[in-house]
């Protein structure tokens, strides 16, 4: 090949090249390969679902972007919308105002009183097969409209979704105040051989309210639902009520548009301390915050958690810097199950409710053994408690199917129909003092 036919050769690649990338640029731009443009994008924080006779109703919390230079804190809009499934309601979001729902940023679902008393699966599994969605994102279960809950004013932000995500975050978790669950754990829970889970119930309540103390043995959390949870569950109680019909306020699938974060009232906060128990995606009984404390302590390690135990007629609050935990199955040689819940923790002195000397209060002596001892018993009973109540509500939540399942599957088939009503728990607490 001569010199020119290879310059000519080189000029022709080049020009392919740069239709090709043309090309590319052209259809990488268009909405052929599913792109939105973003001023028609609705870009969801949170989503609120309730069901009623005619179907789901949708509520979905939308960021409102705002200009640094205009300096005005982050915004977010509520649309509610119908549909005999939860991508049809959210699909009407976009037939009523243009906007196409994201749920890239989504990290709150919140599931209202009536979705949680039928399989929350038929609401949840639009999420998990949605290509955008994180399975991170948290769940969790309120007590009357999920909707009005999202619409909730709260000084923590102005956003209420990211103000109960903080409620909801793994650092509560791990002081015992909230058993938090993301979307991928609750649906490991529901399509394993126990087909159970739980959800952290999520409240709002005045500040006054949430301002007094926890009430005996728990978590010691600073929220204080402890004394006004039977208050909360009177006012938050009820069956849904549509708030608005076709074509009123905003225009979404519903209707109704409701600006802010908040519905204007007296600024209310969230918390979690109570859990709610499902057993084939239906939600059964409910942990009291004590509990909730004691099953976070048996479900994983927690740091930097308080636990208030009695012990000789005072108050002890403990500050348990780190512990373990252990769930262990096995059917012994006499074929009978057996669950042994083993915690292990490391606690110091945090407060204490009687009066001290000033040498007792200058003394850097170690717990006494016998505030140790009656911390370990009151842990022991009460998670033995959190076994109990969730085998009544036919939940199993410590997984003993699927431990049968998976580490003595030759009794599995004789065994899986009734192993939570045969199994025999046994649970250990040991608590070493901070030296």
């Amino acid at each position: 090949m001569s010199k020119r036919s290879r310059a000519a050769h080189s000029r022709n690649s080049v020009r392919w090249y740069l239709l090709i990338a043309a090309l590319l640029l052209f259809f990488f731009f268009s909405n052929d390969f599913g792109l939105i443009d973003i001023q028609k994008t609705a870009l969801v924080m949170a989503v609120g679902i309730d069901r009623d006779e005619e179907g789901f109703v949708v509520t979905a919390q939308i960021a409102v972007p705002q200009s640094s230079a205009q300096g005005k804190e982050a915004q977010a809009v509520q649309l509610e919308s119908r549909g005999e499934t939860v991508g049809d309601a959210l699909e009407q979001i976009n037939v009523k105002t243009g906007w196409y729902p994201k749920l890239v940023f989504c990290n709150l679902i919140v599931l209202g009183e009536e979705a949680v008393r039928r399989n929350v699966f038929d609401a949840l599994d639009f999420f998990l097969r949605d290509e955008y969605m994180s399975d991170g994102c948290l769940v969790a279960a309120c007590e009357g409209s999920a909707g009005d809950l999202l619409d909730t004013a709260t000084p923590i932000d102005p956003i209420s979704s990211v103000a109960a995500q903080k409620v909801l975050s793994r650092h509560a978790s791990k002081v015992g105040t909230v058993a938090s669950v993301t979307l991928r754990e609750f649906a490991i829970g529901y399509f394993s051989a126990s087909r159970s889970g739980w959800l952290p119930v999520l409240k709002a309540e005045s500040l006054q309210e949430s301002s007094g103390g926890n009430g005996g043995n728990g978590s010691g959390e600073e929220q204080g639902q402890g004394s006004d949870q039977g208050q909360n569950q009177e006012q938050n109680a009820g069956a849904f009520t549509p708030t608005a019909a076709a074509g009123e306020e905003s225009g979404s699938g519903s209707g109704s548009g409701k600006s802010g974060s908040g519905g204007g009232g007296t600024e209310q906060t969230f918390s979690a301390a109570q859990t709610l128990l499902f057993s084939e995606g239906v939600g059964r009984g409910i942990l009291t915050p004590e509990e909730t404390f004691a099953f976070c302590i048996a479900n994983g390690g927690l740091r930097l958690a308080t636990y208030t135990t009695e012990s000789d007629g005072a108050a002890y609050t403990l500050n348990i810097k780190k512990s373990r935990a252990s769930v262990k199955f096995r059917v012994d040689k006499n074929g009978v199950p057996r669950l042994v819940i083993r915690v292990k923790a490391s606690a110091g002195l945090e407060s204490t409710a009687f009066s001290q000397t000033v040498p007792e209060i200058s003394d850097t002596h170690p717990l006494p053994e016998e505030v140790l001892t009656d911390a370990e018993n009151a842990l022991s009973a009460q998670i033995l408690e959190v076994f109990e109540k969730s085998r009544a509500n036919g939940c199993d939540l410590f997984e003993v199917t699927e431990k049968l399942r998976k580490f003595e599957n030759d009794y599995y088939s004789a065994y899986r129909d009734d192993i939570l009503g045969r199994v025999l728990p046994q649970v250990e607490v040991k608590i070493s003092a901070l030296r």
